[in-house]
């Protein structure tokens, strides 16, 4: 058992530490992001059945579905770079055109914020204050 010494709780550990390690125990708590989502693309916006934005939080490993309600519209990844804090998605989660009632699902399988527009209609996500500018950005939050 430790004893207690100059600034120091009886449990042994200093301030600083009961602090700090209170602080990693809740950044550590497990996430209460769903593991499905969907996401609807019409009236030249994506947004996400839970939050009504364009912004879909999930966590790794889960998956996300998009259906497009109306018009034409393509997945496509956005390069992340420093000025739209985005991760980088690879080729394999763009679509091709999808019309009304079409849907396509991508898993993700890594932690990131990932962002995404309409192919055809465009749109600049921003990771960093989502969802961007234009007409069909998109983010995806992937959280452990």
């Amino acid at each position: 058992r430790a004893v207690a010494g100059p600034g120091q709780a009886s449990s042994g550990r200093s301030p600083l530490c009961r602090r700090t390690c209170a602080t990693r125990i809740r950044l550590s708590a497990p996430s209460t992001a769903p593991a499905t989502a969907s996401v609807k693309g019409a009236n030249f916006k994506w947004t996400d059945d839970a939050s009504g934005t364009p912004v879909t939080t999930i966590k790794v490993g889960g998956s996300v579905t998009w259906t497009v309600t109306g018009g034409t519209h393509q997945l496509e990844r956005v390069a992340g770079n420093a000025t739209n804090g985005c991760d980088n998605l690879d080729a394999s989660f763009d679509s091709g055109n999808l019309t009304s009632g079409q849907t396509v699902t991508r898993t993700f399988t890594k932690v990131g914020t990932f962002g995404y527009h309409c192919g055809i209609h465009g749109g600049d996500p921003n990771c960093k204050t989502p969802p961007g500018t234009g007409s069909m950005p998109g983010v995806i939050k992937v959280v452990p």
